[in-house]
């Protein structure tokens, strides 16, 4: 059985603090408590920014003035803090794309920043590559995607497999009924995940490969 493999991206395959950092800084500037703002962030996946800053109580022209500063903060923070691979990523991708795996990338982050990461990697067996904009948020329209891919398999879930560092995406691979969901515990707390349906908590990438079926 093929499988297929759906990837987060940011603190699954990469570490960055820009994106995460961008949003702190304007949480600290306009008195947004702090944990608020990391609980929305884990919540809404993929969202732009001003909808963000709008779930967080933000009318429209505050919230467009406050997505105008994170993305002047972003990239100011994109040369101090640089994206950088996890150290067992380039071999865990290659020992699954070995074992006829299809990969595939479902980020929150746009589609030039993830296509820029995975060339800068080399990470060229990606066989999907989603990145999040207004028409196509990570989330549910991005497993549309992947089934539009996989048209003469309806029931494709079935062998899918997913992997990511937060809570979402545990939930959204239980909703769309994908059988094997690991959660990649970056906090050293896997609660969260196993509460949010991950079938598995690993600490490390590589731990994945001893999961995922030969």
């Amino acid at each position: 059985m093929e499988r297929i493999v759906i990837f987060d991206l940011d603190d699954t395959l990469v570490h960055s603090n820009a994106v995460r950092e961008a949003f702190a800084c304007v949480a600290r500037e306009r008195g947004i408590d702090p944990v608020l703002m990391t609980r929305t962030l884990d919540t809404l996946p993929g969202r732009p920014a001003q909808d963000i800053f709008e779930c967080l109580g933000l009318d429209a022209a505050a919230a467009q003035a406050a997505t105008d500063r994170f993305l002047a903060r972003l990239d100011e923070l994109n040369g101090a803090l640089p994206t950088v691979a996890y150290a067992d990523a380039h071999d865990t991708l290659n020992a699954l794309a070995a074992r006829g795996c299809t990969l595939a990338l479902s980020t929150g982050s746009p589609p030039e920043r993830a296509r820029q990461i995975l060339d800068q990697e080399g990470w060229d067996a990606f066989k999907v590559v989603l990145g999040s904009t207004d028409a196509c948020r990570k989330g549910h329209a991005h497993y549309e995607q992947v089934a539009a891919a996989q048209a003469a398999d309806p029931r494709w879930t079935r062998r899918a497999i997913t992997v990511g560092d937060s809570p979402a995406d545990m939930r959204l691979g239980a909703e769309h009924g994908v059988p094997i969901r690991i959660g990649i515990d970056r906090d050293g707390d896997p609660r969260p995940l196993l509460a949010a349906g991950a079938t598995h908590v690993v600490s490390g990438l590589a731990d994945i490969l001893r999961i995922i079926p030969t």
